[in-house]
């Protein structure tokens, strides 16, 4: 498995997370590839943004630079156009350009006349079938739908033409020349690039924890927020079906289910589900409006994952946020466990906003993994959760510092509203951020929040509860009408909520009136 960075798909589109899954599961580990790499301000200030969506490297072969596009894609008299819409610039020229631009860096880094391997430049087009007639331009430098089963074959089809007649650098010697670039860009994509590439390396604790699974196939995993259970609930699914396994990987949360899905995408013999909609499924049922319903589903759930064991024949059962799990659901998920199969259970009891009781979780014959380091949130984001974590969170040295937290106070909700409206402007007019990065978070459901305006006036951002958004994360958090006074903004409320936070966070707090004035 090639060597990605950042290390997981963050953010971009569709055809991108095509290529990315293609160049992470067939290029051998003697690839390294960044993804979304900027190339804007290398040469000077003045340059237009731009970056390269792939950049991959061998050492006995080169760099080769990488421009996708998706949908439907075609070339007529001289335009490129892309689901009927006209592409600006051609893509050959775009990648061409974010190539010689690089080029020129690297050897403005390195102080040399030439680079001592090839910078090759490729167009990606991995929605379409291969054309017959190739425009003259894209003539031997293009990649189709068809090149994403082994995009190695195709890479070195690519560079047969320069090859090299001496070892290029270690991947290291070029990741420390790159580093810059990302490190010390302005705009707000770059820096959140760099933090995720910094947030997603692995910790001393998480590797020791992988090397546990290998000799504990049944293990607990108690980690605080950010610690990356996720993160390693997901390898270990990969490391387990990579060996031809079976795995079930099972979460509460709706959301992180779907968001796994989409991780894992069509990794052979993995199966992903929230939990309930799992005993939806294998009882044949639907929700109804009956209070005692997800109680009664988990009762009767119990004989059918006996069979459901001996049918489906897992031989590993992952659980992420088993905090969340009510310990009827645990019944229902120890019997579908098969004999023989591995039992993962990640958990952070600080999360433990549904007050379940955790001794319904499986218990194992030696001692649990503990994870302490929260790799999740800058520095600046930590400082703020620390008082409603656990003692023994820890925030690394090496995170990034990240920005300072917006905390705001007003009186009522109505000030609040007003507030959020000026932030989303200028966050999204001023600061660049997509509306696609920023989450609004609250204790209640969104019909009781009173953002009618907010939705009219940007329709992308989304609103989620901390119940329905636990075990995921965003860029940009946005909390809402923040009342210590009530229960719903407890302290593990409070501190489940901060943690969902990666780079910016800003706290709308709403105040008795006793107590102070509006504030910001």
């Amino acid at each position: 498995m090639a060597e990605m960075i950042p290390e997981w798909f963050t953010q971009g589109p569709a055809a991108e997370l095509q290529v990315w899954r293609a160049l992470r599961a067939h290029l051998p580990e003697t690839w390294t590839v960044w993804h979304s790499l900027s190339y804007s301000s290398i040469i000077s200030p003045e340059q237009s943004p731009g970056e390269i969506d792939f950049l991959c490297y061998h050492r006995d072969h080169g760099l080769i630079a990488i421009e996708v596009k998706g949908g439907e894609l075609r070339f007529e008299n001289g335009r490129w156009f892309q689901d009927e819409h006209v592409l600006k610039r051609s893509p050959f020229k775009q990648v061409t350009m974010a190539g010689c631009a690089l080029a020129t860096y690297l050897c403005q880094k390195w102080e040399v006349q030439t680079l001592p391997f090839p910078i090759g430049h490729l167009v990606w087009f991995p929605s379409v079938s291969r054309l017959q007639e190739e425009p003259f331009e894209g003539a031997g430098t293009t990649l189709y739908a068809e090149d994403l089963a082994h995009p190695e074959q195709s890479l070195l089809r690519h560079l047969k033409v320069t090859r090299m007649t001496h070892r290029g650098p270690d991947a290291a010697y070029l990741k420390a020349a790159l580093t810059p670039v990302t490190e010390y860009r302005k705009d707000w994509q770059q820096r959140r690039s760099l933090a995720d590439a910094r947030l997603t390396k692995l910790t001393l604790e998480q590797a020791r924890t992988l090397d546990a699974f290998s000799q504990f196939p049944r293990l607990r995993v108690r980690g605080c927020a950010g610690s990356g259970k996720t993160l390693l609930a997901l390898r270990r699914t990969f490391q387990l079906a990579a060996q031809g396994k079976r795995v079930l990987l099972i979460c509460f949360n709706l959301l992180l289910a779907a968001h796994l899905r989409r991780l894992a995408g069509d990794t052979p013999g993995v199966r992903i589900e929230a939990v309930n909609d799992l005993f939806l499924t294998l009882l044949g049922r639907k929700v109804t409006n009956d209070p005692e319903f997800w109680h009664q589903l988990a009762k009767d759930v119990v004989p059918v994952a006996a069979t459901f064991a001996q049918e489906a024949v897992y031989d590993a059962v992952i659980v992420d946020e088993g905090q969340d799990f009510s310990p009827l659901v645990w019944d229902a998920v120890k019997v579908m466990v098969p004999p023989e199969a591995d039992f993962i259970v990640f958990y952070d009891p600080a999360q433990n906003i549904f007050q379940r009781n955790l001794s319904a979780m499986p218990e194992f014959p030696w001692p649990e993994a503990v994870l302490t380091q929260n790799c999740r949130n800058t520095r600046a984001v930590g400082m703020l959760l620390q008082p409603y974590a656990p003692e023994n969170m820890i925030i690394p040295e090496e995170a990034p510092a990240g920005e300072r937290p917006e905390v705001y106070s007003a009186t009522s909700r109505v000030a609040i509203r007003e507030r959020l409206h000026a932030l989303l402007t200028r966050l999204i007019g001023q600061e660049d951020i997509p509306q696609g990065d920023i989450v609004l978070m609250g204790a209640h459901a969104r019909q009781k929040m009173m953002l009618e305006a907010v939705e009219r006036d940007f329709p992308e951002i989304k609103y989620f509860t901390y119940r329905k958004f636990k075990g995921l994360e965003a860029p940009v958090l946005i909390l809402i009408d923040v009342d210590e006074r009530n229960p719903l903004w407890d302290v593990s409320a409070r501190y489940t909520a901060i943690s969902r936070a990666v780079h910016k966070l800003i706290v709308l707090n709403l105040i008795p009136e006793t107590s102070t004035s509006a504030s910001g």
